[in-house]
């Protein structure tokens, strides 16, 4: 075999280590920037904890991190951005742990009080200051107004599990007068775990009956229900 033609045969294989190197870079630089992303939002958390929502101040974020502040602004929006991620990640958890009881039980009211058992112990884990102001973003204004309830992963489980063991309540109606009045109970800044306690199983049985009366047809035979205002 001639020279040029060992030349010409192992050109393929040389332009493709040539190609694989800017993938390798760029593989490099997107695990850099997430990793980058992944400390920024842990340590945001770590503020909230420490300081609140309101007290939290990007600088001393990016200060601890190693950053600069400019940094934290190519990665989320604000801290409000940070916030809302936070509630997603909870909220896919305590979605998941009240499905698993739906698996095993036809009860609404037990899938309405697994979500509050794993919003307390959400609490437990991530401290009572911060789910306050989880709960509390969802009544400010510009979130309020856009809220609907495919924006929460408990929404969205709930809506499919009322839909599926009571078809003749409105789904989502239920679940999300079931979400605001418990986003509503945990934003309240002075009450005691006791007092939330008692609240919410209260709440969990008023939506619970909420759905039974409507699917017994309870509604519609109650004439007081039915009365105009016009």
């Amino acid at each position: 075999m001639s020279l040029t033609r060992v030349t010409i045969a192992a050109m393929p294989a040389v332009e493709s280590v040539r190609a694989a190197q800017p993938t390798k870079v760029t593989d490099r630089r997107t695990a850099q920037r997430e990793d980058t992303r992944a400390r920024l939002f842990t340590e945001t958390v770590e503020e909230f904890k420490r300081c609140g929502f309101a007290g939290t101040e990007i600088a001393a974020i990016t200060e601890r991190v190693g950053l600069t502040r400019g940094a934290f602004y190519v990665h989320f929006a604000g801290k409000d951005a940070v916030l809302r991620e936070l509630l997603l990640i909870e909220e896919r958890r305590i979605a998941a742990a009240a499905l698993v009881v739906s698996e095993h039980s036809g009860s609404v009211e037990e899938v309405f009080a697994a979500v509050v058992k794993a919003v307390l112990s959400a609490e437990r884990r991530l401290g009572r200051r911060l789910v306050r102001d989880l709960c509390a973003g969802q009544f400010r204004p510009e979130v309020a107004q856009s809220q609907d309830v495919a924006d929460h992963p408990v929404g969205l489980m709930l809506v499919g599990v009322i839909a599926q063991r009571v078809p003749e309540v409105d789904a989502v109606d239920l679940a999300m007068t079931f979400l605001t009045g418990m986003f509503g109970l945990l934003a309240i800044e002075d009450a005691p775990l006791a007092a939330r306690r008692r609240r919410l199983d209260l709440l969990v049985r008023i939506a619970s009956q909420a759905a039974i009366a409507t699917e017994a047809g309870l509604n519609r035979s109650d004439p007081s229900l039915n009365r105009s205002f016009t």
